[in-house]
């Protein structure tokens, strides 16, 4: 079973994904394809460390954290220790009532539930979204391969910066890469993590009762996918 110091020691890491461009722009998107309006109530279903959350609240949303790691909530805490987090689990009834939030973000999460209850957190997800209110997910795709996130990182991170410059940033990833590797590798030994075909998100999204989906779109160096619907 996989520790509290094991999880602390993991997240700790898992930030290091900032400074990586690729990571920067699947933030941007997400941002993006969830249209945030001021004041609206934005939850992130799985927020981690807080990086998508704290530029959801850039844009002027209320936003709420949620995850089932403490350890990643308390990291989001150092950042903004006014954040609006909660401690909880995605695959049990969540403790917000019917209608609640204009949007809902969903970002590599799903896929670390098993199959049997990935409907049935998104079912939860559609009871606690607004009428018209909208939602984004993204999560890896079947057979994705990591390093070419990196490997595209570093190719970005040489044509924005220079060789010399650009060469020094990618050196400061390599440490945190393989460690962030190694730590992937024994949490997928632990779990029932469940990568997604090409259309199985949009089918999943409609079984749960959303609407007016959208066409999947490759993202994160075409290893993830992006859909996104309405309640």
């Amino acid at each position: 079973m996989l520790t509290s110091k094991f999880w602390a020691e993991y997240f700790q890491v898992y930030d290091f994904l900032n400074i990586l461009i690729p990571y920067q722009e699947l933030i941007a998107t997400v941002c993006e394809k969830l249209e945030i309006q001021k004041n609206e109530k934005v939850l992130e279903a799985g927020c981690g460390t807080g990086n998508l959350a704290l530029e959801i609240g850039k844009r002027g949303a209320e936003v709420f954290g949620l995850d089932s790691c403490q350890e990643a909530l308390n990291f989001y805490l150092e950042k903004d220790k006014n954040a609006k987090v909660t401690f909880s689990d995605l695959t049990k009834k969540l403790p917000f009532p019917d209608n609640y939030f204009d949007k809902i973000a969903c970002n590599n999460t799903l896929y670390t539930i098993s199959r049997e209850e990935q409907l049935k957190t998104l079912k939860e997800l559609f009871r606690i979204l607004k009428p018209g209110g909208k939602i984004v997910i993204v999560n890896p795709k079947h057979a994705w391969r990591p390093m070419k996130i990196y490997y595209e990182g570093a190719v970005k991170t040489i044509k924005k910066n220079g060789f010399v410059k650009g060469f020094i940033e990618i050196n400061k990833l390599v440490l945190p890469a393989i460690k962030i590797l190694n730590y992937n590798y024994r949490i997928k030994k632990e779990s029932n993590y469940y990568f997604f075909n090409k259309e199985e998100q949009r089918e999943i999204l409609e079984k749960a009762g959303f609407k007016k989906i959208s066409k999947t779109e490759p993202i994160y160096a075409r290893q993830c996918l992006l859909n996104y619907a309405e309640k």
